[in-house]
């Protein structure tokens, strides 16, 4: 038997479920949890040794899947952790960040293919790293200047390829300077 497909997504994603209909249509077998359901419905058992890699288990009220014999991860916009009602914010909050750590972590270690791994996706949101990958491939990127300081921006004027100082600063720079650029929007 194949390696199972773990999918974390939520629960009503119809992307999702496409993706799911072609795996099944080519007999691999497939988990697929959303985070909403941890701790809830949703059980982890996962254990780490000097002998072995994570081990244990991902279970629902219907279905198992164990650690180890999972081949691939597709992660694709889970749902928010769900507690029980009843807990104080600052308990909510603590036991969120216990959830992501525990889950997370042991789904995040796991040695296998991943389509979209939750750290890759954090760190692709940052539009300086997508700035600095695009470079080191050869693509041509806009000069680009990231700051808060308006003394900074005020003497920086924007060329043609960069936009963000006359439209990004928290105050307009001078009129001059928003006004001396062609590629001012607005100019």
């Amino acid at each position: 038997m194949s390696a199972p497909v773990l999918i974390v997504a939520a629960r009503d994603d119809w992307p999702t479920d496409r993706v799911l209909v072609e795996l099944e249509n080519r007999s691999v077998e497939v988990f697929r949890m959303d985070t909403a359901d941890f701790p809830q419905r949703l059980a982890l058992t996962g254990r780490i040794s000097q002998e072995q890699a994570w081990a244990g288990e991902l279970a629902t009220e219907y279905r198992t899947v164990e650690l180890l014999r999972v081949g691939a991860v597709y992660y694709r916009a889970p749902g928010a952790f769900r507690f029980p009602t009843g807990m104080s914010g600052p308990e909510a909050r603590f036991a969120a960040a216990q959830a992501r750590a525990g889950l997370g972590g042991v789904l995040s270690a796991l040695d296998c293919r991943w389509v979209n791994h939750p750290t890759s996706l954090a760190r692709a949101e940052y539009k300086p790293v997508q700035l600095a990958a695009a470079r080191a491939c050869g693509l041509r990127i806009p000069a680009t200047l990231i700051t808060n300081r308006r003394p900074t921006c005020r003497s920086s004027p924007p060329r043609p390829a960069a936009r963000w100082c006359a439209s990004r600063c928290p105050r307009p720079c001078s009129s001059r300077t928003a006004a001396s650029s062609p590629s001012t929007p607005g100019a």
